[in-house]
């Protein structure tokens, strides 16, 4: 389930977020899931934490859902469950949901069910639980990247010894391709040259070259924007001046790897498996997800990045 780099997000965290997932995943179109969250006492007023909300409408009228989660080391007992049912009055919640790593004794699935507190436990599987239907273990990723390998300019009306000002090289070397060094002419609006590749796009099609090997080898590609008079300028040793042509050189790499399974979980209510999930950590901070609803059958897929439940 969750992943044990040591440097990476805490246990309980990665918990909390892989249960987001899943509920995101199964919430009806137009839900919004947020882990943590913070809902108003509504005696106190003061912010109560949860560690994840689902909130949507039905008809027209808001429904919401809180949900806390635990990663601890035995079944969950009666008394956690009174605890959450007191904070579900207080914060007003429709339903809430006790998700637990390591299920709940019978006195507290009881107790559950009389306070009409939805109980799940998020368990480790094996590939033979899910051999019905994921036929793969492996996926195929294929990277495209681009850097910048340098910028040209020229400028209408400038003296030969003209050269952009300390302040803009400054700001270039700090920043690269967003450091917002052209001005528009019309609002002040400072731009930066991924602005420009953004408008190259729509205006020639991709900027990214066909015959990029897949090998990792760097491909080098010089692009040459004109522009017209009073559309940008830039702040030289010499004064401002507006820009002629922009001349952006690029570096362009692909590349091609197997991603391995990262985790494979069951997610099921007080009887019965509700859902299936495998997942692939396909880049440092990006989570692609496939969840089986195993009463309808359905699969959906979700690609998360880093700290997107916060208010996905």
């Amino acid at each position: 389930m969750p992943k044990t780099d040591a440097h990476m997000t805490p246990r309980w965290r990665q918990f909390e977020e892989f249960i987001a997932r899943i509920e995101q995943a199964m919430a009806p179109t137009g839900a919004v899931v947020k882990s943590p969250d913070w809902i108003p006492d509504k005696v106190t007023g003061e912010l109560r934490e949860v560690d994840a909300s689902i909130r949507y409408k039905i008809g027209t009228c808001p429904v919401l859902v809180t949900i806390e989660c635990r990663d601890r080391g035995g079944t969950e007992d009666v008394r956690w469950i009174e605890q959450l049912s007191e904070k579900q009055r207080s914060i007003g919640a429709a339903i809430m949901v006790a998700a637990s790593s390591k299920g709940f004794s019978v006195p507290a699935a009881k107790k559950a069910a009389a306070l009409g507190i939805q109980i799940r436990t998020l368990t480790d599987a094996s590939p033979d639980d899910f051999i019905q239907w994921l036929r793969f273990q492996n996926v195929q990723l294929s990277v495209t990247e681009w850097s910048l390998d340098g910028l040209a300019l020229q400028l209408y009306d400038a003296p030969p010894d003209a050269e952009l000002s300390q302040q803009v090289q400054d700001l270039f070397r700090k920043q690269g391709p967003l450091a917002p060094i052209f001005i528009r002419n019309w609002d002040g609006k400072r731009l930066h040259i991924r602005n420009i590749l953004i408008e190259w796009n729509k205006r020639n099609g991709s900027f990214y070259p066909e015959n990029v090997p897949d090998d990792g080898t760097k491909v080098q590609r010089t692009l040459h924007q004109p522009m017209e008079r009073n559309c940008l300028h830039v702040e030289t040793t010499r004064g401002k001046y507006d820009v002629h042509v922009i001349h952006i050189s690029l570096f362009f790499s692909k590349s091609q790897s197997l991603v391995p399974l990262a985790r494979l979980a069951e997610y099921a209510g007080p009887s019965d498996p509700l859902v299936h999930t495998a997942e692939w950590d396909i880049l440092k901070d990006v989570t692609l997800s496939l969840h089986r609803d195993l009463a309808s059958g359905e699969t959906k897929v979700g690609l998360t990045t880093c700290g997107e439940e916060n208010g996905a």
